[in-house]
């Protein structure tokens, strides 16, 4: 792999792993398309770490409050501010469960998926359908975040079973498991980013023992950086102009998207 591969699949990453449109099913379809060597476990986890820490530092604030929240607990008086974070602490640990009980069960299942470009282009006919299904507003009455129940965590949580396989977005899974349990869009998506907070996370440390084998961390220390540095930069831009986009586009914009992706994979490779 030269740095251009790295530098191209690294932007790829950071810009698509937040947009409804499933970073790991472009890992797949496009290194396809170009004829590309199947990018190594090793370097497919440091562009899943770089949006990791992208998110992370974009909603730091958030994770530093969410921790505040889970301690204050143990208080006797809770101001409003720790009592909406301590809320939403569960709701997120609701929602992670899971998608994180099925990665570790059916691990070995999921993974053959990630070789085959054609399935993952069926992947990405089934985003497609989920976002147009969440384009349409069903409700008149939609909750904030402030109002999330269980109800909504579970329903998001459910739904990101399905970004287990790529070419399933995760951000479209969960946002849209947000509308139909009808929370406000943009809503939804400030709680989908905070759960790939441990998603992405708790993904890599499962993934470090078979990333750090010699006989599948075959990419560069330098390729490994400069991906994880443009998923990084790129990942962090794409979290301001998602939430400035969300306000204005419908969800079938990306549902046509990813139905043309499909069909470029089917039909093309």
């Amino acid at each position: 792999m030269n740095l251009f591969r790295p530098i191209v699949l690294g932007i790829i990453q950071g810009a698509t792993e937040f947009l409804p449109v499933s970073s790991s099913g472009h890992l797949v379809i496009l290194p396809a398309i170009f004829k590309w060597q199947e990018p190594t476990l090793s370097f497919t986890m440091s562009l899943h770490m770089g949006t990791f820490l992208s998110v992370l530092v974009y909603y730091f604030k958030d994770v530093i409050n969410l921790f505040k929240g889970f301690f204050a607990m143990f208080k006797k008086l809770k101001t409003p501010e720790e009592l909406f974070y301590l809320k939403l602490f569960w709701l997120l640990l609701v929602a992670f469960i899971p998608a994180a009980l099925v990665g570790v069960f059916l691990k070995s299942r999921v993974e053959t998926t990630f070789s085959d470009p054609h399935l993952v282009s069926y992947f990405f006919l089934f985003t497609a359908f989920i976002l147009f299904l969440a384009s349409i507003n069903f409700r008149k009455h939609r909750e904030t975040l402030q109002k999330a129940s269980f109800k909504h965590a579970i329903t998001i949580g459910l739904m990101q079973i399905f970004s287990l396989f790529p070419g399933v977005s995760r951000s479209g899974m969960t946002i849209s498991g947000g509308v139909f349990s009808g929370l406000k869009r943009e809503d939804a998506a400030r709680f989908s980013f905070l759960l790939s907070i441990p998603t992405i996370f708790g993904a890599g440390i499962f993934e470090l023992k078979d990333a750090l084998n010699v006989s599948v961390s075959q990419a560069t220390g330098k390729e490994i950086f400069i991906g994880f540095l443009f998923s990084f930069i790129v990942g962090f831009i794409s979290i301001k102009f998602f939430f400035a986009l969300i306000k204005k586009t419908k969800f079938y914009i990306f549902a046509l998207y990813c139905l043309v992706l499909a069909l470029i994979g089917l039909f093309f490779i």
